[in-house]
């Protein structure tokens, strides 16, 4: 389990990374970001503010929090997904099933 410390450098070298790779693929020509790459870099901002938070550094938080909504809102994140009431057809008629083995098996049981 990486420490917390750890944990804020491995964020800040993929979010370096990923800015890295944005700027060698598009290097010559005009480009923009998917919004997959958006909610990418949304999320990486958005845990590097919680951890500069939790460590007491509120300004850096927000600035990194700011960054992570600019993302959110350009990668067209609405919201999570909503909950939908799903239900199947009922059958028309019962089965019933019997569904246990009759045979003996002497060797070991390696189900699992």
């Amino acid at each position: 389990m990486q420490s917390d410390h750890a944990l804020g450098w491995s964020l800040w070298l993929d979010v370096l990374c990923a800015q890295a790779l944005v700027w060698v693929a598009s290097f010559g020509r005009e480009a923009d970001l998917t919004p997959e790459s958006h909610l990418y870099f949304a999320d990486r901002y958005k845990r590097l503010a919680e951890h500069h938070r939790s460590r007491g550094r509120d300004d850096k938080a927000e600035r990194l929090q700011s960054r992570a909504e600019h993302h959110l809102e350009a990668g067209g994140f609405d919201g999570p997904p909503f909950a939908a009431a799903m239900a199947m057809p009922r059958p028309r008629q019962w089965l019933r099933t019997d569904a246990v083995s009759r045979a003996r098996i002497d060797s070991p049981d390696d189900a699992a």
